[in-house]
């Protein structure tokens, strides 16, 4: 996806963030944010993609402040937040008897986990407030929903190769998981991050929640880049790439990394996320906070 004008306070800001989180030094966090002056204009000007341009951000703040994982306290709250909901949900989502509308709803509630996002300009939240809320995140509308041509495409159970976005927001991707395979008939692969980039979730964080309890894979994509980058992913996730009959693309990352190449990928793809910056609501002709269930068909010339 092509950087928008706004990708560039958004890109400064989540630089200055970050630095924040990883130090307190003022020397380290002027030379973060310069370096991220410097190479910023470059990027855009080669039409860098958002997720990359956050992903070098957190990689400069990284390299100057030596510490790895700035967000890893933040990953930990948002999980330990994320399973106090979850019982709840699950039995809303066993009383819910139509495979299809049980379907919607793990969707729909996975979205308002991918409300667990802290470095998209614009966009706040609160934790604990997403939790007290969340019967009322649950009744908003889909603005895009794609739903029941999903399921037409996995009714007869097929291989899911599912792209996770951020941690907490994996334990309700675990509802998802469990939707397809129990209601559905599907083998679901889960992927996470292979290192620390923001909050993105990785086998840290699968681990923790237990999401392999739900799926009948978890893997890592081999890279640590935000969304999907195909020259730096591993040869097993190009294989399991290779291998499935759907991509399940969760959040604005892998939003922006994959839109527009599904023919290179050549795989139907689903995007599920809530829209949470003006750059990707106008790509999709749609209102920023939005909800979206997008499904992307591939077909064989």
């Amino acid at each position: 996806m092509k950087p928008g004008l706004l990708c560039i306070p958004c890109t400064i800001n989540a630089a200055y963030d970050i630095a924040l989180k990883a130090t307190s030094n003022p020397e380290e966090i002027r030379r973060i944010l310069f370096e991220a002056l410097k190479w910023l204009p470059k990027a855009i000007e080669e039409e860098t993609s958002p997720n990359i341009l956050h992903s070098h951000v957190f990689k400069i703040t990284q390299q100057i402040t030596k510490v790895n994982d700035p967000f890893k306290h933040l990953k930990l709250f948002s999980n330990d937040v994320a399973l106090r909901a979850y019982e709840d949900l699950q039995r809303i989502f066993e009383k819910t008897e139509d495979p299809v509308e049980a379907l919607r709803l793990s969707l729909k509630s996975s979205i308002i986990g991918n409300m667990i996002d802290f470095e998209v300009h614009g966009h706040s939240f609160n934790l604990e407030k997403l939790l007290s809320q969340f019967n009322n995140y649950l009744k908003e509308p889909l603005a895009i929903d794609d739903v029941d041509n999903l399921c037409k495409i996995i009714a007869n159970g097929v291989n899911v190769l599912y792209l996770t976005d951020n941690a907490g927001e994996i334990v309700f991707d675990k509802l998802v998981a469990k939707c397809l395979k129990e209601r559905w008939d599907c083998r679901v692969t889960m992927v996470v991050k292979e290192g620390p980039v923001l909050n993105d979730a990785t086998l840290e964080d699968a681990e923790y929640v237990d999401l392999n309890e739900v799926c009948d894979k978890v893997m890592t994509t081999g890279d640590d880049t935000i969304g999907i980058v195909m020259n730096r992913v591993s040869e097993e996730f190009k294989k399991a790439l290779k291998e499935t009959d759907i991509i399940i693309s969760k959040g604005q990352g892998n939003f922006e990394s994959l839109i527009g190449f599904e023919k290179n990928i050549g795989k139907h793809i689903c995007y599920v996320l809530r829209v949470k910056c003006e750059v990707v609501a106008k790509s999709l002709g749609i209102p920023s906070g939005s909800n979206i269930v997008k499904l992307c068909k591939f077909y064989k010339s």
